[in-house]
């Protein structure tokens, strides 16, 4: 069974014709990966360039990676990447990363990935400063059935994501997933969800963001039935949002779900 949720939001209004210390962030994001499950947090607030990428390729299964998918066996795999980069202009940049390998129940993640980014790009010396992002968070997961099981064959591929380019704004992103638990009745699950404002002044009013923001979904399921292997099932999903201009709010939300029973 599947879920999918969409929720947006768009209130475009009128339409307009110094470095992160990215090998310190990478090494302690080493240690969390061999730990099983913590967290790592950064934030930068400065006053130039900033640079931050992210990159996560996580595979697991109830049996061997050897590229064979035996009888009983599921394997999923859990990407998540992000690109920022800032050229002048004012910088906020909040970011906490969670992964956690091991078994989550229902209302947990194995990837919780959290920021918050507020950008002034009039604040550069020419005024013309610039912030560029994209994120992406992707599960694919598969399955054959066994002897006992009570799920048909199936695989799925799911991506979502946000990106902005932006003069001013401030963006608050999550990306979450959910691959593995000890309870067969915890859904697989992938949340994304971007939100995008104005910045505030000094006498408490909202300035609109100013630049374009989209955001995304792709998923492609195949499933069989009962103990078959051969496909019974097809189906695929794409979706598109996004808004350029003097931007007052702009929201999507992004949910999805896939188990034998689905909350």
């Amino acid at each position: 069974m599947l879920l999918y949720e969409l929720q947006q939001h768009c209130s475009p209004g009128e339409i307009m014709a110094n470095k992160s210390p990215l090998i310190i962030v990478l090494a302690v994001f080493t240690l969390l990966l061999f730990a099983g499950g913590n967290v790592m947090a950064q934030t930068i607030t400065i006053n130039g360039d900033v640079s931050q990428e992210d990159s996560l390729v996580w595979t697991i299964s109830s049996d061997a990676l050897d590229g064979v998918l035996v009888p009983g066996e599921v394997q999923a795999t859990t990407t998540y990447g992000e690109n920022t980069h800032s050229t002048g202009g004012s910088t906020s940049y909040i970011k906490n990363f969670n992964l956690n390998t091991g078994n989550v129940v229902l209302g947990q993640n194995n990837v919780d990935v959290q920021k918050i980014i507020t950008f002034d790009g009039t604040t550069a010396p020419n005024g013309n400063g610039r912030i560029v992002s994209e994120e992406s968070i992707g599960i694919d997961t598969m399955g054959l059935p066994g002897s006992s099981s009570t799920w048909p064959a199936f695989h799925s591929n799911i991506q979502a994501g946000g990106s902005f380019d932006l003069l001013r704004g401030s963006v608050a992103t999550a990306a979450q997933s959910r691959t593995v638990s000890a309870d067969p009745n915890t859904p697989v699950s992938l949340n994304y969800y971007i939100n995008l404002h104005g910045t505030p002044t000094r006498t408490g009013a909202y300035l609109p963001a100013i630049g374009s923001v989209n955001s995304f979904m792709n998923a492609h399921g195949e499933y069989a039935r009962g103990n078959s292997t051969q496909k019974s099932s097809d189906l695929v999903y794409s979706h598109s949002s996004g808004a350029s201009g003097l931007i007052t709010s702009f929201t999507d939300s992004i949910k999805y779900q896939s188990g034998l029973t689905l909350f």
